[in-house]
């Protein structure tokens, strides 16, 4: 079992490339390119996003139990992946490059139909692949490693999706060819990285340890399951506190490009120039991580980490906004254009990596504590649930996050944010929703914080877990 987990987790992670690229694509850019590009009214983007989300939220538990369920020659998890990869391309490639008219029925049409294509297939990938990796990979520190080094392969498709943005875009936000253009080499990258993944691992379920226990798996249809994941305190009240931090986060993914366009006035090239120094920080922690993370609590990590987040990672922005509403100068010029740039370039860079950094490490740590409760679970009712636990962990996330940004796209319709808006006008709108959002993190930050310290489950209990269960612990260096 453990020369299986040393000649296999590179295969398991270089999928990652491709899938961190594409997400990165959607998440940033889907809400900006329907609007300020295509022209769509931003209530409608958000409308249509935030519903393809509620579609997928309940697809979710479906797909991810039915794999649960599956037994077939190549196993639970690679015939949904392989399935799935084609659907995900297919959807990004349309959503991109398919125009069915130019009315706002038309194009709210298409964003919702394709965005909904694109979210079912997605599903039917990620949750199989991330259940194969947990079920692959059970040690309380090996599972760091685990995510740890899924978020190396990770980073390095964010750095080849910014490259292109540097690349394509120059200094216009603007260029629809330009998406076009990204979007096929963010669809290449997904392809190839995944279809060699699935290939690789295709034989390598009827290789995995079998618990010792009666499995009870196929006899526990989809709401059983989801009552009994219910009882388990670790899984909900971590559920609660991340889900919550999901609303906040949505609408940060959705601001992003808003942001660095109309409040931090950066230009393409500027920004990934960022973006370039930034990549280190987060490189170096993924790197990194399984080092700093021996011996340590995963819980009490991840609340260190994630106070550092909500104090730091918004210092330079709340700055920022006073002194655009109180005009200071506490802060250096902003918008300098290459190859003057300034100080402000510099902190911003400085700033970008060192939170990179922290919320790569919290990214870890936070799957890892997920991942954990497959065990504790399985201990419970005997079944081994990795795909329902994985989308239901994703079924709340996408219900706030979908609230998120639809609030987002209320909030843009309301400051006026369409074709006609004056850039001054943008830059105030843009404002106004960098103080509700930050406002709203500290309003939400504490009751989040709460919920994961009630979270149980730490390195004591989950190899008492994985003994109970008949499974090696795990404790062997990759």
């Amino acid at each position: 079992m453990r020369d299986l987990q040393k000649k296999y987790l590179n295969t398991f992670a270089v999928s990652s490339a491709g899938g961190a690229a594409s997400e990165a694509f959607l998440s940033m850019f889907l809400l900006y390119f329907y609007n300020q590009v295509l022209g769509l009214d931003p209530f409608l983007c958000g409308l249509g996003i935030a519903l393809s989300l509620f579609v997928d939220a309940f697809t979710d538990p479906m797909i991810g139990g039915i794999s649960d369920r599956s037994a077939t020659r190549f196993g639970r998890r690679i015939p949904y992946m392989a399935f799935g990869l084609f659907g995900f391309a297919l959807g990004i490639f349309l959503l991109f490059n398919v125009r069915l008219g130019s009315s706002q029925f038309a194009l709210f049409s298409q964003l919702l139909l394709f965005i909904i294509i694109t979210r079912i297939s997605s599903t039917m990938f990620f949750i199989p692949r991330a259940s194969l990796g947990i079920e692959m990979i059970k040690g309380y520190e090996q599972r760091n490693l685990l995510h740890a080094r899924d978020n190396n392969f990770g980073i390095l498709g964010t750095v080849i999706f910014y490259s292109s943005i540097a690349t394509i875009f120059g200094d216009n936000w603007n260029q629809e060819n330009g998406y076009k253009a990204v979007s096929l080499i963010v669809i290449t990258l997904f392809l190839v990285t995944s279809l060699y993944s699935v290939f690789r691992l295709r034989n390598i379920e009827s290789q995995f340890e079998k618990t010792t226990l009666n499995d009870e798996t196929r006899n526990i249809g989809v709401i059983k399951g989801l009552i009994s994941l219910w009882k388990n305190d670790s899984w909900r009240n971590l559920i609660i506190g991340t889900s919550l931090f999901g609303i906040v986060g949505s609408l940060s993914s959705v601001f992003s490009i808003y942001m660095i366009n109309f409040f931090w006035l950066w230009k393409p090239d500027v920004f990934t120039l960022i973006l370039a120094l930034t990549i280190p920080g987060a490189f170096i922690a993924a790197l990194s991580a399984n080092k700093l993370l021996k011996n340590k609590d995963k819980k009490r990590t991840v609340l260190v980490l994630t106070c550092i987040m909500i104090t730091i990672g918004p210092s330079l922005t709340i700055l920022r906004i006073i002194d655009i509403e109180f005009g200071t100068n506490i802060l250096p010029e902003a918008g300098l254009a290459l190859p003057l740039l300034g100080l402000l370039f510099y902190l911003y860079a400085t700033h970008s990596a060192f939170m990179a950094g922290v919320r790569v490490i919290n990214g870890i740590v936070f799957s890892s504590m997920f991942s954990d409760v497959v065990e504790d679970h399985q201990k419970n009712t005997h079944a081994r649930s990795e795909g329902l636990i994985i989308s239901v962990n994703g079924l709340s996330g996408k219900i706030l996050g979908g609230v998120g940004i639809l609030l987002s796209g209320v909030l843009l319709s309301l400051a006026g944010f369409g074709e006609e808006t004056s850039i001054e006008e943008k830059r105030e709108a843009v404002t106004s929703l960098a103080i509700f959002s930050t406002s709203l993190l500290f309003v939400i930050a504490p009751i989040s914080l709460f919920f994961i310290s009630k979270y149980r489950i730490n390195k004591s209990i989950h190899e008492d877990n994985l003994q109970d269960l008949g499974y090696e612990t795990g404790n062997v260096k990759l």
